[in-house]
């Protein structure tokens, strides 16, 4: 049985420019050697059997490093695909177990300024929603904080 599960979450951007923070999403690299789980990545070709609105997106294939339980690790290899936007990018992860996540990372401008909001879109086996749920709130806190450091090189920089 698969659980649909939505995680919206807004990071504010004190001092950032909008144009920096999506040149920064767009650099598809620099992001995915960003996340804390990744250890492994290469770009490739879209399946087959890719959704026609993805099968002209960027693809990788990447291999995470996980944490199941203390002293307990193991990889996971899936591929994703990356599409930016005007205003940041979108990602659609499958992953092995009928995990599918679709992220939407985009900068807006509210009163206090600039935010980056991130929408997540999980859909997984019940059981598994949870731990998942917390793997990616963890990773992806740390990719944001990475993100709002314009001060330090970002990619190739």
């Amino acid at each position: 049985m698969q659980r649909r599960t939505v995680i919206t979450s807004d990071s504010p951007l004190p001092s950032i420019s909008e144009v920096s923070v999506v040149q920064r999403l767009h650099d598809h690299d620099a992001m995915i050697t960003r996340n804390p789980l990744v250890v492994h990545y290469e770009r490739c070709q879209p399946p087959a059997d890719a959704p026609t609105g993805e099968s002209h997106a960027v693809w990788y294939e990447l291999t995470d490093r996980i944490n199941y339980l203390p002293g307990l690790r193991g990889q996971v290899r899936y591929r994703a695909c990356f599409h930016d936007t005007p205003q940041g990018l979108q990602t659609h992860i499958y992953a092995p177990m009928g995990v599918d996540i679709r992220n939407e990372w985009s900068v807006r401008r509210g009163g206090e300024g600039l935010y980056l909001q991130e929408r997540v879109e999980l859909r997984c086996p019940l059981g598994m929603t949870g731990f998942i749920r917390r793997t990616l709130t963890r990773a992806h806190r740390e990719l944001v904080a990475r993100l709002g450091q314009m001060d330090q090189p970002w990619g190739d920089e």
